[in-house]
């Protein structure tokens, strides 16, 4: 309770001074590119919507959940998924309607090239981010991010849409968290999370871009956040009437 998380190890047959020597050689979570790890090798494309609406999303995998394809999908999307290694300009050869970076594990202060190829994307076509995403899009735009001392993690948790000014119950599973006092770059906090007044939702005041740290695919209830992938499509609706 007084320093936090802190890394361990389970064995039933060490010595426990032998298991904290162990301890000490094994790699430190915050120092570790797990994304590499867990992002897809290849692109592919999801399966198109029967009611396809005229929407390409391409989906940036940095420990990409199906659920987020399936929701795109019954929203009528044609969806392609690339690895987190993709370049920008590969990215734009696809020609999407819109860009998504999805959740992933690990510390966003190490995923360097992907926080560039962002950048580089800003702007280009209407982006949402969730979770790793979101913090990703936060650096990008300047903001710094932070470990939480302890995560935030399952169900039930309280997060408030300072738009509508609605509370919605949240499924969690993040260490890291936005600092509010660094958001800039055109940022703003969109959404609040009630225990900590951490942030959990950013949007931009000129250009297409809203995130969210929570998972808004988890289904904390049947259908309790999707409302925010209905917001992203307007977002793209709204970028593609105007080009």
């Amino acid at each position: 309770r007084l320093s936090g998380v802190m890394m361990g190890i389970l064995s039933s047959e060490m010595e426990p001074q032998d298991a904290l020597e162990e301890l000490k050689h094994i790699p430190r979570y915050d120092f570790t590119d797990f994304v590499q790890l867990v992002s897809a090798k290849e692109t592919y494309v999801w399966q198109a919507s029967q009611n396809a609406l005229p929407y390409h999303i391409v989906v940036i995998d940095c420990g990409l959940k199906y659920n987020i394809l399936r929701l795109l999908n019954r929203f009528g999307c044609l969806t392609t998924v690339v690895p987190s290694s993709t370049k920008a300009e590969e990215i734009l050869a696809l020609k999407p309607d819109g860009i998504l970076i999805s959740p992933g594990p690990g510390d966003p202060a190490r995923l360097v090239n992907i926080e560039e190829t962002v950048r580089k994307l800003l702007g280009k076509e209407p982006m949402m981010g969730i979770c790793l995403g979101h913090q990703i899009i936060a650096r990008a735009l300047g903001a710094d991010t932070f470990k939480l001392k302890f995560g935030h993690r399952g169900g039930n948790h309280p997060v408030r849409d300072l738009e509508t000014g609605r509370v919605h119950i949240t499924a969690q599973n993040h260490g890291y968290a936005v600092d509010a006092d660094s958001v800039k770059g055109g940022l703003e906090v969109s959404h609040i999370n009630l225990n900590d007044d951490t942030v959990e939702g950013l949007s931009h005041r000129e250009l297409p871009i809203i995130s969210i740290q929570y998972h808004a695919e988890g289904s904390p209830g049947p259908q309790d956040n999707t409302y925010l992938f209905h917001r992203f499509l307007e977002l793209v609706a709204r970028f593609k009437a105007k080009s």
